[in-house]
């Protein structure tokens, strides 16, 4: 499932080598584009082309939305997510895909040995300091918690009543998975992250700063109540 934003141009480079890619892995697989609610450049047509099913988000057109969208609609037994700006390559699937039958959720980290990001260093340090923040504040077993590139479960994928807009969600789902099931197991494989291949980025710095700040507040809450809930069922 890609998320994509304008993102015709990237979309012409990435969706031949999704589908090459995911025909050696498996026979049975849809690719889901999930677009803004009304086309902006040619990423329909482009869809067309390369035969992937193409989706209008359904709420509003922020990250969030499109997500949401994808809860609804995504069918596969498991479920993945990566970006349309080609900063995630797809020869890098069968590295999350051979994992998953030993993790409940599979996420390509870039801060585990042997990881790396060719973001800018204003994007790093921003990267960095909300990963910690959430990793010690919500007791997150996994060192990557916002790269979106990542394998679910579909049933558990499903399952997800999210409340974010913006691309703080990908904490909420991760909050939300190891809250609503003890004994989540993730495992995090090494990865590179690459630089966007054409346009431009959809981060306001301003909004995803307050966004987070928001959204751990909450998920600390989140958390807490959770842990009550299971105290009172001992």
């Amino acid at each position: 499932m890609l998320p994509a934003y304008e993102e015709a141009a990237n979309l012409k480079c990435l969706l031949p080598r999704l589908n090459a890619v995911a025909r050696e892995l498996t026979p049975s697989y849809e690719i889901l584009v999930i677009d803004a609610q009304s086309p902006r450049d040619e990423t329909p047509a482009v869809c067309g082309e390369f035969a992937v099913r193409y989706l209008a988000r359904t709420g509003g057109s922020m990250y969030g939305h499109a997500i949401r969208t994808a809860i609804r609609e995504a069918r596969g037994t498991f479920i993945i997510i990566m970006d349309a700006d080609g900063s995630h390559a797809p020869e890098f699937l069968p590295r999350l895909w051979e994992q998953r039958a030993d993790a409940d959720l599979v996420i390509a980290s870039r801060y585990v040995a042997g990881g790396r990001t060719e973001n800018p260093a204003v994007l790093i340090l921003m990267s960095l300091t909300v990963n910690v923040l959430f990793r010690l504040a919500l007791g997150l077993k996994c060192r990557d918690v916002s790269n979106s590139f990542r394998l679910y479960r579909g049933q558990d994928f499903r399952e997800l009543r999210l409340k974010c807009n913006h691309f703080d969600i990908v904490e909420e789902m991760l909050v939300k998975l190891t809250t609503l099931h003890p004994g989540y197991c993730i495992r995090e494989v090494p990865f590179c992250f690459e630089k966007r291949k054409a346009g431009k980025t959809k981060r306001n710095l301003f909004t995803f700063a307050l966004g987070y700040g928001i959204t751990l507040v909450r998920m600390m809450r989140l958390r807490r109540e959770a842990r009550k809930q299971r105290a009172g069922k001992v």
